[in-house]
């Protein structure tokens, strides 16, 4: 029974090991590739037409204090002209 007890204690310290090894290697390969962990795969919605793209290749614009990004410079221009006419 000792030994079973043992051999699980190994073989669950040798996961948490290779767990975080992987993990490790998984950010630092991130990293090299140019990419952020934070808001790397964030999908956001264009105002102007509903399409869903990732945050980090919209264009922002700030408009009346807020922040807004759209999938274009196109959609942003139609955006700003619709609140305009307002």
């Amino acid at each position: 029974m000792g030994r079973i007890l043992l051999f699980a204690i190994l073989f669950f310290l040798g996961y948490l090991v290779l767990k975080s090894l992987g993990a490790s290697l998984l950010k630092h390969r991130g990293q090299d590739d140019g990419e952020s962990d934070s808001g790397s795969t964030e999908l956001i919605q264009d105002p102007q037409c509903d399409i869903y793209f990732m945050k980090q290749h919209g264009i922002q614009a700030r408009i009346g204090g807020q922040t807004f990004y759209f999938c274009s410079e196109a959609c942003r221009d139609k955006y700003i002209e619709a609140h305009r006419k307002r």
